[in-house]
């Protein structure tokens, strides 16, 4: 059952650790490597673990300003909530519909991956796979993160962290192995990090690969979506968001390192191009039969982001459901768990149908990039509004904790670096490809912001007063 009166989520079930570890799990340490590292060796070479610190780097003025603005308006709705309120509710709910279709294409992501590490341990135990057992694995790893969310935070916080916990030892345990290893026979060779000839395309291959580096970092923003039902939300979001980049981006630098003096790196690029998995290499090559561990992390890895993306995805339906940007029955609570039962019941809905059918269509592996490359433009502009959003909260409704540093040159800096990855990666490179790999893309989410629009301008002239009125029930100048 839901309820028809409650509109507020279970409060201070989540914690400091919880939170970090959310976001950690979003941006999934294992993930990050498997699906990044071998693209950023075909370009950037031997500078592999800089590109991952460059990364960090262009990502911390990013996640500052969701810190700065989500420890004074903590909401579920996030990006929709601090744009509602900054700017204006039509510019809100039109980031809303962004992240309702930035999330919602996040989920389609994690069930994809779980299928393709399903059918890889299906190859090792000699079963011929085919589309019979990759829907197998949608509905084994779907009823699996429905368990959890289902339930409520306490229970999705011990799986996020436990999740957690498993993939970054068994990552790191390869790296170690393979640093060991090298240091026994001596061949490590301590100057492959600034070695610019090894680059691969010079510095145009180092931005290049960048642009993955920065991907692997996409997810942290999931915490700002749990402020609502955070312990302490003013000190506990910004400092899990900060917290969850630098623990992830520092792991990422370290492991990486360890996996480029593993093998050739034009062995690396080999893989890449006959698209392996560099990973599964190191691992055959160091643990032989070891390597199921690979796959094993890969499955639940993909299972934690899975979990944490379902979580972020039914919160933003959620908040405008209850705000009355979308029909009122996905702001309902189930009476028992207090969560958003018909938020997550539409998640999961979309899921199997822009998972199954285009798999069966155009196969696993094509599915999953198409998406990846959605997800990529959707999150820079919401990147680049959330900018605006610091500097512009502070200097209308806290003038004088206004900071010229932590809101002024942060919400610039972060506008720039954005806003130029989104011309480059989509407008340039993107555009100059085929219409199925790039311009379909680019298109979709042209086609999806112009919805966006319209369904903004058809629901104001429909209700007028849901504009008049503040988001989320937020009277944030109360909180101070």
């Amino acid at each position: 059952m839901t309820d028809q009166k409650n509109t507020n989520l279970k409060s201070g079930t989540w914690g400091i650790v919880g939170v970090t570890a959310l976001g950690a799990v979003m941006m999934s340490p294992a993930l990050g490597i498997f699906g990044n590292f071998g693209p950023i060796a075909l370009t950037a070479g031997n500078t592999t673990p800089l590109i991952y610190l460059l990364a960090l780097l262009v990502t911390l003025p990013t996640a500052i300003n969701f810190a700065m603005v989500s420890k004074e308006m903590p909401s579920s709705g996030s990006a929709y909530t601090w744009l509602w309120e900054t700017t204006n509710p039509f510019i809100g709910i039109w980031i809303g519909w962004l992240l309702f279709g930035f999330f919602l294409i996040v989920v389609f992501l994690q069930p994809l991956l779980f299928g393709l590490f399903f059918n890889d341990l299906l190859r090792l135990l000699n079963v011929e796979v085919n589309y019979s057992h990759f829907v197998i694995s949608i509905v084994l790893s779907s009823l699996i993160v429905a368990f959890f969310t289902y339930r409520g935070g306490n229970v999705s916080e011990k799986g996020s962290l436990a999740d957690l916990l498993i993939q970054m030892i068994l990552v790191l345990a390869l790296a170690l192995t393979v640093i060991i290893s090298v240091i026994i026979n001596k061949n490590i060779d301590t100057a492959s990090l600034l070695s610019s000839s090894a680059s691969g395309g010079g510095l145009t291959g180092i931005s290049q690969a960048l642009i993955f580096g920065i991907l692997s970092f996409t997810g942290f923003n999931v915490i700002a979506n749990m402020a609502e039902e955070t312990k302490n939300p003013k000190k506990t979001i910004p400092r899990a968001i900060v917290l969850s980049c630098i623990i992830v981006g520092l792991y990422w630098i370290i492991v990486s390192w360890a996996y480029l003096i593993a093998i050739p790196l034009e062995q690396i690029k080999d893989a890449v191009r006959s698209d392996i998995v560099p990973v599964v290499l190191i691992a055959k090559k160091f643990w032989g039969v070891g390597d199921i561990l690979i796959i094993l992390t890969g499955l639940i890895a993909s299972l934690g982001v899975y979990l944490a993306t379902v979580l972020g995805s039914s919160r933003v339906i959620f908040a405008m459901a209850r705000d009355g940007a979308m029909t009122h029955s996905l702001g309902k609570l189930n009476t028992r768990y207090q969560t958003p039962w018909n938020s997550l019941h539409i998640t999961f809905v979309f899921t199997f149908i822009f998972v199954l059918i285009p798999a069966a269509i155009f196969g696993i592996y094509f599915t999953y990039m198409w998406w990846a490359k959605a997800v990529v433009f959707f999150i820079l502009v919401i990147y680049i509004f959330v900018s605006i959003a610091n500097p512009l909260f502070y200097y209308r409704f806290r003038k004088p904790e206004f900071s010229i540093f932590w809101n002024g040159i942060m919400g610039l800096v972060s506008l720039v670096i954005n806003g130029y990855l989104l011309y480059k990666a989509f407008f340039v490179d993107c555009w100059k490809d085929d219409w199925i790999n790039g311009k379909s893309v680019v298109v979709f989410a042209l086609f999806w912001m112009v919805t966006g629009v319209l369904y903004v301008i058809r629901l104001k002239r429909g209700s007028p007063g849901l504009f008049l009125k503040k988001a989320n029930y937020l009277d944030f100048n109360d909180n101070k």
